[in-house]
């Protein structure tokens, strides 16, 4: 990702330092260790968030089962086998759709990277213009930022990441990508921690069921379901908090909501499953 450091461009104009402005704006500038550990906290932010959404589907769709399987009066072994069963199914899934997910957004941001750089070599006019309007945006005077794209305009990649962040909230980075194996390995480890996210969540139910014993009894609205239920409770409003700081929002509040989610879809999940076995 491009970081982009204002102030330091305003410098860099007044003191007419062309290598300040490219260490303005490039990429990877080289100002601090600060940030030099700028792509580590972003890689972190992105496997925190693979955590919590791939934890809160795994949870949400394992604990409906359950449910439905308790008030349909399922036995508790049957109730294991098809939760596991569709945890581990619905694990691989999700892990294979963010590896994809991974994959296709890169490839796009790629190919508008490409037909940046074409548009740049092609129509350099059209493209000052179009960055001097960004700069413009920014608080800079006409003539400041005529002066700051002239001084960058002959440092193309620096050009292309800053054009491509303004307009796509993203860029490529081709350094990180050569000494990390490409794009695939980190669509392979944000699909690793969806994978483990959404088993460990997931799972965490049901080992009331696992340890209870006695798999031959009825499910039924018994102990073992409620303490099913105090562990969906906990780990669902700890994900929905989490939830709610990996979006900037109020942490307390996202974790009521997930609370209320969890709520609607178990209770549904659990007459439904108790209606069918009434009906029989």
């Amino acid at each position: 990702m491009a970081s982009r450091n204002l102030k330091g461009a305003r410098n860099a104009f007044e003191e007419n330092d062309i290598k300040k402005s490219i260490e303005a704006h490039d990429e990877k500038p080289l100002i601090d260790e600060e940030d030099r550990k700028e792509p580590h906290k972003e890689e972190s932010g992105e496997f925190i968030k693979s955590i919590v959404f791939g934890g809160l589907d795994g949870i949400m769709t394992t604990f409906a089962i359950v449910a439905a399987a308790t008030g349909a009066g399922l036995t508790r072994g049957v109730i294991l086998i098809i939760a596991f069963a569709n945890l581990l199914g619905d694990a691989i899934g999700m892990a294979v759709g963010d590896y994809v997910s991974e994959i296709a957004e890169e490839d796009q941001l790629k190919l508008e990277y490409k037909k940046l750089e074409q548009d740049i070599d092609n129509n350099p006019d059209e493209q000052k213009s179009i960055l001097i309007e960004l700069y413009e945006k920014k608080g800079f005077t006409n003539s400041q930022a005529s002066r700051i794209v002239e001084l960058l305009f002959p440092y193309r990649k620096t050009v292309t990441s800053i054009m491509m962040m303004e307009e796509h909230g993203a860029t490529i980075d081709d350094d990180s990508n050569d000494e990390e194996g490409g794009t695939d390995y980190g669509a392979i480890k944000s699909a690793l921690v969806t994978f483990g996210s959404f088993l460990v969540c997931g799972g965490i139910p049901l080992l009331a069921y696992l340890c209870s014993g006695h798999y031959n009894n009825k499910g039924e609205f018994d102990t073992i379901f409620i303490i099913s239920i105090a562990l969906f409770i906990v780990v669902l409003f700890l994900l929905g908090c989490f939830k709610g700081y990996v979006s900037n929002k109020n942490w307390f509040i996202s974790g009521i909501q997930m609370l209320i989610n969890g709520a609607v879809t178990t209770l549904v999940a659990f007459w439904i499953g108790y209606g069918i076995e009434k009906a029989q």
